[in-house]
């Protein structure tokens, strides 16, 4: 009998599939070190190095992905957007995965708008997390242009 998978394992899985995605779409990419940079588990760049984005990785084998609601806040669209959030799901183990790559502004800004900005209190855990369905996320489907690290539309198959 199979163990159970655990939400360690599918956040490790998520980040090591990305890095391969992105490796891929001909980017160079790299797993940060756990807490070397918070919220941080990925360095990207272009082949000629000319342009580095960080990305935080949320991963889901079924259900919603699970954010803190402390992580939105106000935020105006930012042109040059050098941090992401990329949501992996991983719903069915013999098919690829889907990606949805998250300029880190918009998500910080849905996440503020849908918890109403409410500030957390001690002892008050009703809006400590957030649910994303993948219907608030629809959008950034494969949108692995945003991230402006390549030249072409080329990908290794």
């Amino acid at each position: 009998m199979a163990s159970r998978v655990n939400k360690q394992q599918i956040d490790q899985a998520g980040i090591n599939l990305v890095v391969a995605e992105l490796n891929r779409h001909g980017i160079i990419a790299s797993i940060l070190a756990n807490n070397l940079f918070k919220n941080i588990d990925i360095i990207a760049c272009n082949a000629n190095q000319t342009r580095t984005v960080m990305i935080a990785v949320k991963a889901r084998r079924k259900g919603v992905w699970s954010a803190s609601a402390k992580e939105g806040k106000p935020s105006k669209q930012i042109l040059d957007e050098t941090s992401f959030w990329i949501f992996i799901s991983m719903e069915k183990l013999n098919e690829l995965p889907n990606y949805y790559i998250v300029p880190e502004w918009w998500i910080r800004n849905d996440i503020y708008n849908e918890t109403k900005g409410l500030l957390l209190q001690k002892g008050n855990s009703k809006y400590a997390h957030y649910g994303i369905n993948v219907s608030r996320i629809e959008q950034w489907k494969d949108r692995w242009d945003i991230l402006g690290l390549t030249t072409s539309r080329q990908v290794l198959r």
